[in-house]
């Protein structure tokens, strides 16, 4: 058998029974497992989701919001209401042996935010007007994925799969860290959202893989180019499938998974149109029990960026001149369930960031900063409507810079927090 349902056991059971000679199964996973794109969740993860069926097609629909307040302090800070979101619907039937899927996933945040996001000291990725987006998390398109898959079994305990995104997620990264679940009731993304799952919107991707119940190996083809600044489109206009990556995952038990991957990404920013990047990095992904019926969840994630410019020499060789750049992020985060209710969450990293990452305008903009944060938060659910739950939360940051930054941010120990309301589905 090739995929098995979501999180509930009917649905797992219903999913699961590919048929094959004798019924016995060629791979038995769950579509539980399915984080993102086609990145791996442990099996033992429990994702709240709303599941229906409507004839052959087995219906599911999951997601987020958050309703939040946010303060950062220091000079760069800023003070903001927002909403964060995202919110994913998937149908799957069975053709033939195989398993086909659709996926859709969506963020309203464009239209609660400015253009260039919510404030968060240190952050950095993408552009406006022209320049970097720095200390700001900037808004997610309002399509987030757009996607096909089919899986088929091969031979016993061999199976293949093809994914095609409109919008979607390549073979590089971990699961993204709006679907990891020891990130889920944390709203803000991490300081190493662009060294380790920042590819996860990409505008045009291919995907073939081979995999069994514990091993997967797979590679894309993507456009890395970073979104343009409408938020609302789908961005055509020059998605060449010109980067590609390559992912290898294994699941040596139902509450592990590790992966490493390797990418290389072409013309990802607009600012630098000669700039090309490769991208190492690992993860591992663990869920385990909790406290009181609760689970906990962890995710220990190492990502790289090479950036490498080719500057032709004028002179009669036309020499190639290559300038590296190598940069790296390290990421701890966890969340512990204390019954069905309590989440308790944390997050420590350190990215080494340059000067034109925080949005320095003039100096060295080359020179590496090693940037240093502890984010910790609580949430709790608080009723529940039907199968839509809420509650609320919050989550205090402290961040440890170099001497160096100083007199750019008055202090080496900036601080911000926020609170927010949640809605999701029932856990």
């Amino acid at each position: 058998m090739l995929l098995a349902g979501t999180t509930s056991a009917r649905a797992q059971h219903d999913m699961s029974r590919m048929a094959t000679s004798d019924a016995q199964p060629i791979v038995a996973l769950n579509l539980s497992r399915l984080g993102s794109g086609t990145a791996w969740l442990p099996d033992s993860a429990v994702v709240p989701m709303l599941e229906s069926r409507a004839g052959s097609w087995s219906l599911m629909a999951h997601g987020k919001g958050f309703g939040t307040f946010d303060r950062q302090w220091t000079l760069h800070g800023d003070t903001r209401a927002a909403l964060l979101d995202w919110e994913m619907g998937s149908a799957s039937r069975m053709v033939g042996q195989g398993l086909l899927r659709f996926a859709a996933m969506t963020s309203l945040e464009s239209f609660f935010m400015p253009d260039t996001g919510y404030p968060q000291l240190l952050q950095s990725g993408e552009t406006f007007h022209g320049r970097r987006i720095a200390n700001t998390q900037h808004p997610h398109d309002l399509i987030g994925e757009l996607s096909g898959s089919f899986d088929y079994p091969i031979i016993s305990n061999l199976a293949i799969s093809i994914y095609g995104a409109a919008v979607g997620e390549p073979a590089i990264g971990p699961v993204a860290y709006q679907h990891r679940l020891s990130a889920a009731d944390d709203p803000f993304a991490p300081l190493g959202h662009h060294w380790q799952d920042a590819s996860h919107g990409s505008h045009g991707v291919a995907t073939v893989g081979a995999y069994t119940s514990w091993f997967k190996l797979e590679g894309s083809a993507f456009n890395a180019r970073m979104p343009d600044e409408n938020r609302r489109d789908i961005d055509y206009g020059n998605a060449k499938l010109d980067s590609y990556s390559g992912r290898l995952t294994v699941a040596p038990t139902g509450s592990v998974v590790a992966s490493a991957w390797a990418g290389y990404l072409n013309d990802d920013d607009p600012l630098a149109p000669n700039i090309a990047m490769q991208r190492y990095g690992a993860s591992v992904l663990t869920d385990t029990r909790g406290i009181r019926g609760g689970r906990l969840s962890t995710a220990v994630i190492w990502g790289l960026n090479n950036h490498h410019h080719d500057e032709r020499l004028h002179d009669h060789d036309a020499a190639v001149q290559m300038t590296h750049h190598l940069s790296s992020s390290v990421l701890l985060e966890a969340t512990l369930g204390v019954g069905s209710q309590t989440q308790l969450f944390g997050r420590a990293e350190q990215v080494q960031k340059m000067a034109d990452d925080l949005g320095f305008l003039g100096g060295n903009l080359m020179e590496t900063f090693n940037v240093r944060a502890l984010s910790i938060g609580a949430s709790r659910q608080m009723t529940s409507v039907r199968e839509l739950t809420f509650g609320a939360g919050g989550r205090l940051t402290f961040n440890f810079l170099p001497e160096t930054l100083r007199y750019t941010y008055t202090t080496t120990h900036p601080a911000g927090f926020a609170l927010y309301m949640t809605v999701a589905p029932r856990r």
